[in-house]
């Protein structure tokens, strides 16, 4: 076994063409790859969890406008609620009620299928489904406060705290699911590995699954970027294209790329006339 020629600053770029860095992967690269795969993860995650981050900034901004600015001055005291406003006191969203509060007894749960929460004396009733619900028992609670003001300053924290959270949970749900795929591709590459007589081992096939995955992350991530949707199955047959080359490239020895026949002056000219050329030219 060589020492390594590569290391992975190479491998976003000549992983789309190069057969010898695939070769180098298979052959002389020890481990799995995975570290390469997070740290190109944790790149690449950056465009989508800032559209994601966009997204869920614009709509906490629209509920914020037409929901939370609706909010009565609520107060929790020894666990029975209060309010500032005539009840039951309605909630919209586009006209439509979307939460009552009604302290007074009359309502104890949801019947109408638009709105989605009912705050009673001691209960917070949400729903979760068409006929779901989740029961929240404020009795326990000594004091809270909560209004319009108070509202608004925690979404401005929530806006504070979207980039770094969105972006973990991308970045640990994307390189979860990497590796599983990466796996599967691995098993794949064994059996392509095995049908063409290769002596990869099945940790040489990790690192050129990840390898092979690579350009496929990269052109997902531009695509984002840009706003475009490709199918899934697209970035999958990349993937296999790539795998199944470096695979060929680590069966093939490497010296028969060295030692491709070249073009001579005799073959075209014929034995007899190159020699007499060179007898006239002495």
């Amino acid at each position: 076994m060589l020492g390594k020629k590569y290391s992975i600053i190479h491998l976003p770029l000549l992983s789309f063409f190069s057969k010898r860095l695939y070769r180098d992967v298979g052959q002389n690269w020890k481990g799995a790859n995975l570290s390469y795969l997070f740290l190109l993860l944790a790149i690449c995650c950056i465009p989508p969890a800032l559209s994601l981050r966009k997204t869920m900034i614009q709509s906490l901004d629209s509920n914020q406008v037409k929901i939370i600015n609706q909010l009565p001055d609520i107060r929790i005291k020894n666990g029975r609620v209060e309010v500032d406003q005539n009840e039951p006191y309605l909630i919209k969203n586009n006209g439509k009620t979307v939460a009552i509060i009604d302290t007074t007894g009359s309502m104890n749960y949801i019947a109408d299928d638009q709105v989605m929460a009912l705050l009673t004396e001691n209960k917070l009733i949400l729903r979760r489904g068409e006929n779901q619900f989740n029961t929240l028992d404020l009795s326990q609670i000594s004091e809270f406060h909560l209004n319009k003001q108070i509202a608004n300053q925690w979404i401005q924290m929530t806006k504070q705290s979207l980039a770094p959270i969105s972006y973990g949970i991308f970045l640990l749900l994307s390189y979860t699911f990497a590796v599983l795929l990466i796996l599967l591709i691995a098993v794949v590459g064994l059996i392509l590995s095995t049908a063409m007589h290769s002596s990869l081992k099945f940790s040489g096939l990790l690192r050129i699954a990840a390898t092979a995955a690579t350009p496929s992350i990269i052109l997902m991530t531009i695509s984002t970027a840009l706003g475009q949707t490709i199918s899934g199955l697209i970035y999958a047959a990349v993937t296999l294209i790539y795998l199944l080359a470096g695979i060929i490239s680590c069966t093939k020895p490497e010296h028969d790329e060295a030692n491709i026949p070249k073009l001579k002056l005799s073959s075209l000219l014929g034995d007899k006339q190159y020699a007499e050329d060179h007898s006239h030219a002495a």
